[in-house]
């Protein structure tokens, strides 16, 4: 019963994003800071009964929801959430959130439809190299770095039609040229291009330790660090877009748009990890389809 009462506030919460969704982007058409602050509210009320969820759901089941792709998406959509919370509170703006929420609401829309699948601890009919403390370290720094790409990803695409608003008001002739209503409802670009970067750094530090310690965990339970596995070969793919990404922007002094299409380009490596791969690929890591 405690199960099923964690899977009722996932739901709850579920509904609570989607209507700070609303909030969030009926603030923005009517450009009233007061009902983007009342978005805030009902997102951080949300992510409150989200966090209470998997509280509850980790004591009824023994662990952490880390071991099927249902509950991996749980755990996901609230690393998700918490990436955008912690952004809105350093950049002190709320002028991202009729952009990031929604989409944090379609992937929490996406979770509902799954299967609801909860084991109760890790029974005998779980592969063997699940029985295995590196587990939690490992699904755990991956949810916190595809929580930060799909939050840099939704900011990459607000930086190119933030680019695009600007080289339109460039009127010809020097003249002066008439607001576009997105003007005054999108953050400058300077402050678009800092944040994805500050994004990503942090999603790619979690990616790294993903990496390192998915490695330490294949030697501990396959006697190899590397296998070539579709799951791996492509967390590693991500891993080289990101460090691409920041690597031609700290060394070769990239910014702007290149950088951008390269945060939407990681972010389409990081789907396909994190779903495509469950659902079109084999391989040792395809409990996480089951």
């Amino acid at each position: 019963m405690t199960e099923q009462l964690g899977l009722r506030l996932f739901e709850t919460a579920f509904w609570i994003y989607l209507a700070a969704a609303a909030i969030y982007i009926a603030g923005m058409f009517k450009n009233q800071t007061n009902l983007a602050k009342l978005g805030r509210g009902f997102f951080l009320a949300a992510l409150l009964v989200h966090t209470g969820s998997l509280v509850v759901i980790t004591i009824a089941i023994g662990r952490p929801p880390f071991l099927n792709l249902y509950e991996y998406m749980l755990s996901f959509t609230w690393a998700a959430a918490a990436v955008y919370a912690a952004m809105e509170a350093l950049t002190k703006s709320t002028s991202f959130g009729a952009f990031c929420v929604p989409l944090i609401a379609a992937f929490a829309l996406f979770t509902q439809l799954l299967g609801k699948e909860i084991h109760q601890g890790i029974d005998e009919s779980i592969m063997p190299a699940l029985h295995s403390a590196w587990r939690v370290p490992h699904v755990g720094s991956a949810i916190l770095a595809y929580g930060a790409f799909l939050i840099a990803f939704v900011l990459a695409i607000m930086y190119l039609v933030r680019t695009q608003i600007d080289r339109n008001a460039a009127a010809p002739g020097g003249k002066p040229a008439q607001k576009s209503f997105w003007d005054a409802r999108l953050p400058s670009a300077a402050v678009l291009d800092q944040t994805i970067y500050r994004t990503i750094a942090f999603g790619f530090l979690m990616q790294t330790l993903l990496v390192i310690i998915g490695a330490v965990w294949a030697q501990v339970a396959w006697g190899r660090f590397w296998g070539w596995d579709p799951k791996e070969t492509w967390s590693f793919i991500t891993w080289l877009i990101y460090a691409t990404y920041l690597h031609t922007r700290t060394a070769m002094g990239w910014r702007g748009q290149r950088s951008a299409w390269l945060a939407i380009i990681g972010f389409a490596a990081t789907a396909f990890t994190l779903i495509g791969v469950s659902f079109l690929l084999g391989g040792l890591h395809s409990y996480a389809g089951k």
